[in-house]
């Protein structure tokens, strides 16, 4: 009965020590997507600058939407 006891605390033990390192890579693989996101983002607002010379993209953002033909936030 203490081999199964022990058996079972060290089974405990890996579980918790896996879901910890799936937490780690679930922020990873959530920041990496975030960043390729962002990366796209600033690259087609850098081509429509280099179309549209007189354009002002600064209100643009990641946190912006379009609500009834107007710029607001999410």
């Amino acid at each position: 009965m203490e081999r199964l006891k022990e058996e079972l605390v060290q089974k405990d033990e890996e579980l918790i020590q896996k879901g910890e390192e799936l937490v780690k890579e679930r922020e990873a693989l959530t920041d990496d997507t975030a960043n390729s996101y962002m990366a796209g983002f600033e690259d087609v607002v850098a081509q429509a600058s280099g179309i549209y010379h007189g354009m002002d993209f600064s209100q643009l953002g990641l946190g912006k939407t379009m609500m009834d033909e107007q710029l607001v936030d999410e």
